[in-house]
């Protein structure tokens, strides 16, 4: 009895190990083995809309051709542009069950779905403002019109003019800016300005002149909107944009006036224009007084988007006819007499005044009145062309110019030179004078074929005679120190029309 009841004993101790190494063997071998059975689980692909899966396909192959025929389909139940919020994807699945579906199911499925996607136009679309390269984007149509009001109203102070886009297509989403007379304008004239250049063209409906007033409102720079999607778009208010083009907000740069200073040395000192200078301080002009510790600003920031406004004006003022220039054949180019000064006039004139950001650019005449005719200033301009001379000598510096000196006229130029350097004809011409002259010393002249004449004095020796010809550089003398000379040197001077003239100005000083 004992000896079975051990027995029993063994035989269920064995059984429990065994028990207990199988359900080890479970535990450990059973998730590798249905890792490994999903591992060889192939072609399952889900199509998820917004995160949620609509369905499955063996392959991706399968799952992109259904989604790209059901867009086909879909977009063919549309007229127009469709505007769309999804999020579209093809993904991978490891599970162990799973429904697929045919090729067609699943582009059927796809198909239903978008419809669910579809949005607003108003709320899908952003406007983005190209002003040449610079851009800035609004949320609608109506912002854009806002902004071009902001920037055109400072301008437009009495509401003249209203902006409109329009587009001749507008489903390819591009609009020109137009600005167009408003209901409360006279429109005895049809007036649009082509916001996009400046340029305004105007209709007259009568033969009267036009009233004055603002006659067009425009952009200098190239302006157009498109359409773009609002999702991802950095989308700005009015005012911002507004701020980001006009640049109000940015700091001007101001120049405190210091001791010394006048207006054109600031100018030059903060590398302007003169005239810049006087546009951007309103009252300045060249007759201002400045002092110290007075501002002027200097800069300004430079807008993106500069506005053009044309104006009809009509006012009074004095004039001056413009300039008459007559011909003078007995005198040299570069020459000019006036003959007579002229008189001021006085006129009203209607006139086309540009302004760009307020600032006049051109003025172009529509109608005159004159009340007192203005006398134009004659001035005579010489025709004849001056004769060419040469240097004389070769080396030597200017001892003397040209000029008054102790009261009296030095009606030459003075080289200072060795005696016995070579002096040459200026220009080609017959002798008509060979040896002494007075405080001059020994002294050549000649008389050239244009009437003038050169002289060379303080000569140490001559090398022509009266009456001879010589052409132009052929040796003539060789300088010195004779007659009323306080060093060698030579004294050449040009006779023109019976009066001396100054040599350097027909001749190098080098």
């Amino acid at each position: 009895m004992t000896h079975i009841t051990r027995y029993g004993r063994r035989l269920r101790m064995t059984l429990i190990g065994g028990m207990s190494a199988a359900c080890f063997v479970c535990l450990f071998a059973i998730p590798f083995a249905e890792k490994k059975l999903l591992k060889n689980e192939v072609g399952y692909y889900s199509v998820v809309f917004n995160g949620q899966e609509i369905g499955s396909a063996n392959t991706r192959q399968e799952a992109e051709q259904a989604l790209a025929d059901a867009r086909l389909k879909f977009s063919q139940s549309y007229d127009s542009v469709v505007y769309m919020d999804n999020s579209i994807e093809i993904v991978e699945e490891s599970k162990l069950v799973s429904k697929r579906m045919s090729q067609e199911d699943l582009e059927s499925a796809i198909y239903s779905s978008l419809f669910a996607c579809v949005t607003d136009k108003e709320n899908a679309t952003a406007y983005t403002v190209r002003i040449d390269d610079f851009t800035v984007t609004l949320a609608t149509k109506d912002d854009v019109v806002e902004l071009m009001e902001m920037v055109t109203s400072k301008y437009d102070s009495k509401n003249e003019f209203q902006v409109k886009l329009s587009s001749g297509d507008s489903s390819y989403g591009a609009y020109s800016v137009d600005i167009v007379q408003s209901e409360l304008k006279n429109t005895d004239t049809d007036i649009v300005a082509a916001a996009l250049n400046g340029e305004s063209v105007a209709a007259a409906q009568d033969n009267t002149v036009q009233e004055d007033g603002i006659t067009g409102i425009g952009f200098e720079q190239d302006v157009v909107v498109n359409e773009t999607l609002a999702a991802g778009a950095d989308i700005v208010s009015v005012q911002d944009a507004y701020d980001a083009i006009t640049k109000e907000k940015e700091e001007k740069t101001v120049y405190v006036v210091e001791a010394g200073d006048c207006l054109s040395t600031i100018a030059g000192k903060c590398d302007i224009p003169l005239s810049d200078l006087y546009a951007l301080n309103e009252g300045v002009t060249e007759d201002t007084i400045i002092v110290p510790g007075d501002e002027l600003v200097v800069t300004v920031p430079k807008s993106e988007i500069s506005v053009v406004v044309t104006q009809r004006m009509t006012y009074e003022e004095d004039y001056n006819a413009e300039v008459q220039y007559v011909d003078d054949d007995s005198a040299y180019r570069g020459t000019n007499t006036v003959i007579s000064e002229g008189t001021t006039g006085h006129h009203k004139v209607t006139a086309d005044v540009t302004f760009v950001n307020g600032v006049k650019t051109d003025e172009v005449y529509v109608n005159e009145e004159i009340i007192v005719e203005s006398q134009p200033k004659v001035i005579a301009v010489g025709t004849l062309t001056p004769p060419t001379y040469l240097r004389p000598i070769s080396g030597g510096s200017v001892s003397s110019e040209y000029g008054y000196r102790w009261g009296t006229l030095h009606s030459g130029v003075d080289w200072q030179v060795s005696v016995g350097t070579p002096v040459k004809a200026a220009a080609a011409g017959t002798v008509i004078r060979a040896g002494w002259y007075s405080t001059y010393g020994y002294c050549v002249d000649i008389r050239h074929s244009d009437g003038s004449m050169t002289r060379y004095a303080h000569l140490n020796s001559i090398a022509v005679s009266n009456g001879q010809y010589v052409n132009q550089g052929e040796l003539i003398a060789y300088s010195g120190n004779t007659g009323y000379s306080t060093g060698p040197h030579l004294h050449f001077e040009i006779w023109i029309g019976g009066t001396t003239v100054n040599p350097l100005y027909y001749v190098n000083k080098n």
